[in-house]
């Protein structure tokens, strides 16, 4: 064989191996997505109520997973279940002076309890730096905080919305970018949940009409 017929040989060798990897590279960088995340919640520096509060989580909160399968996100499946939990798991024994958890939305017979919160997840969005055009991976996450009589009567509810980002760098891989980005947003929430609870409309209402009956009752106390 002459030498420039083993070197084209040799040549189109090297371009298919630069070809075959160039295909492995690709299938790698697919749209689909499976992430776990995992979420480290600070625990707020507030005075607690003097009230012992129950907590639901419903089927619903608990089972919820953000998925996705359009043409620019393929199989997307984001379970943020466990953050989810552990985000009032932390915040509300900081806020109250003791919380128990509920199976249900009305306290069971002989369960002394003020009143019961039951979170709701509304919506969860994300953006990718390619979407946006931006540097950034972020996340919007919205909540619905339902608050109960024992009974299970309606005393109010509201939205929390939360709100978290993270910078893109030639480190940070995608799942890694929207765990950080989800991360923040969660606790953008139990923040805004620990220092807003109290001053929400039917929340004060609530709290005021506890406080006269109170008031009422230690008048009339022999």
């Amino acid at each position: 064989m002459k030498p420039w017929s083993r070197a084209r040989k040799y040549g189109h060798c090297h371009r298919a191996l630069l070809t075959t990897l160039a295909l492995l590279l690709a299938a790698g960088c697919t749209s689909s997505l499976n992430l776990k995340t995992r979420t480290e919640i600070p625990t707020p520096v507030v005075t607690r109520m003097p009230l012992v509060m129950g907590v639901h989580f419903d089927k619903k909160f608990k089972n919820y997973v953000y998925e996705e399968n359009s043409e620019d996100r393929k199989n997307w499946h984001i379970d943020n279940s466990a953050s989810r939990i552990a985000l009032f798991k932390q915040v509300l024994p900081s806020m109250f002076k003791e919380v128990r958890l509920l199976p249900a939305n009305k306290a069971a017979q002989g369960s002394t309890v003020d009143a019961i919160i039951s979170p709701e997840v509304e919506d969860m969005q994300l953006a990718l730096p390619s979407e946006t055009h931006s540097n950034l991976y972020e996340a919007w996450i919205k909540y619905n905080i339902r608050l109960y009589r024992p009974d299970g009567e309606l005393i109010g509810e509201w939205p929390i919305t939360g709100y978290g980002k993270m910078e893109k760098s030639m480190f940070t891989s995608r799942g890694k970018g929207l765990n950080s980005a989800i991360n923040q947003a969660m606790r953008n929430i139990g923040a805004k949940l620990a220092l807003g609870f109290s001053k929400q409309a039917a929340v004060k209402q609530w709290l005021a009409g506890r406080n006269a009956d109170n008031a009422y009752h230690a008048e009339v106390t022999p």
